[in-house]
């Protein structure tokens, strides 16, 4: 089984696109319990099954039963509360920032936290032979054979399998706001702690068709009737694939151009809170000094998409189980040209669809 977590201590390590941040968890006994799911590396699209086992110290059970005054054998505590004491819980919660506030942190900000997912399924604890399995009646009359007594394992082994909605937005822990976590948690009835291990979930995007796939392109002038133009191929790309950005300008006047640069960029919001992160880039410097101005020019930069856990793209959805909220993740390809003294170009082609899709 994959994406094993013993929780011998506080920090829990999020899975993330481009680093990990920490969960913290003020609770002196998660090192007894021990959570594991299928999949290695905790990586989910949204629809599949998920599935994993639990184990837990029969003692720490009976001792958080003893905690709130029940005072059950350790076979009536397995054959009548497991059962239905134990549950699993996929849990997500989008976290942003709101623009200034009176009441907000120091730096003028308040954060809200809204939760999108709470999916719930019963652990189903494997079967114990016991005590009570132990004696065998050896005839229809009162007398009867009573066998060793067998003591139970001291460990409690349990699986669970919940199927995660169709429709969530991906994962992301960013170190920084927006972000959209999601959680493994195990209740016990008989406990008030819960205990977490972090799992990645990612819709598999939208289906590229022949038809739908077309060339994006688009163009600027400045006042100095610079004329700069980007195109690439095709709008459907999926994570580990290369984008291919052909990047010309026209310079009638020869003015001084310092330098052009190109920039893929994910755009991730959730309600008015925006985040950029560069996925890839690359820049052209042009020396003054030994370039003369040219009248036309042309480049090709070649960028590359993460081939791991990368989020699809993710048009706008309203999400949220007690309130909604929007959610939306961009792909989109900037270019900047950088005039000497003069009216600098941005230009921005238009989104691109990133895909798991076949």
């Amino acid at each position: 089984m994959g994406n094993k977590i013993n929780n011998n201590n506080n920090n829990i390590n999020v899975p993330s696109l481009s680093s990990q941040s920490t969960i913290r968890r003020q609770n002196s006994t998660v090192k007894e319990v021990h959570i594991t799911t299928d999949h290695v590396d905790g990586f989910y699209f949204s629809g599949e099954r998920l599935t994993g086992t639990v184990k837990i110290p029969r003692s720490f059970l009976h001792r958080h039963s003893s905690s709130i005054k029940i005072r059950k054998p350790a076979e009536s505590l397995h054959k009548r509360s497991l059962r239905s004491a134990i549950m699993m819980e996929l849990v997500g919660d989008a976290n942003y920032s709101t623009d200034l506030d009176p009441a907000a942190d120091s730096d003028g900000h308040v954060t809200h936290k809204v939760n999108i997912c709470r999916e719930r399924c019963l652990v189903t604890i494997s079967h114990i032979k016991t005590e009570l399995d132990a004696t065998v009646h050896a005839s229809p009359s009162s007398e009867s054979i009573s066998l060793p007594i067998i003591p139970p394992p001291p460990i409690i082994n349990g699986t669970f399998q919940l199927n995660i909605p169709d429709g969530l937005p991906p994962s992301l822990t960013n170190n920084r706001l927006p972000s959209v976590v999601y959680t493994l948690e195990l209740s016990l009835s008989s406990s008030r702690c819960r205990y977490q291990i972090p799992i990645t979930i990612c819709p598999r995007g939208s289906i590229p068709h022949p038809m739908t796939s077309i060339e994006l392109s688009d163009h600027a002038i400045n006042r100095n009737d610079i004329h700069l133009r980007a195109s690439i191929l095709g709008n459907f790309y999926r994570p580990g694939e290369e984008i291919s950005v052909r990047i010309t300008y026209s310079n009638p006047q020869q003015r001084l151009i310092r330098s052009i640069t190109v920039r893929l960029i994910q755009f991730y919001r959730i309600h008015n809170d925006e985040n950029r992160l560069q996925i890839d880039g690359k820049e052209w410097i042009f020396d003054a000094v030994t370039i003369l101005p040219q009248y036309e020019w042309t480049g090709e930069a070649h960028l590359h998409l993460f081939d791991q856990h990368l989020q699809t793209s993710y048009a706008t959805h309203y999400v949220g189980t007690t309130q909604t909220i929007e959610c939306e993740v961009q792909y989109r390809i900037i270019i900047e040209l950088n005039e000497k003294k003069g009216d600098d170009i941005h230009l921005t082609l238009a989104p691109i669809e990133v895909t798991y899709q076949k």
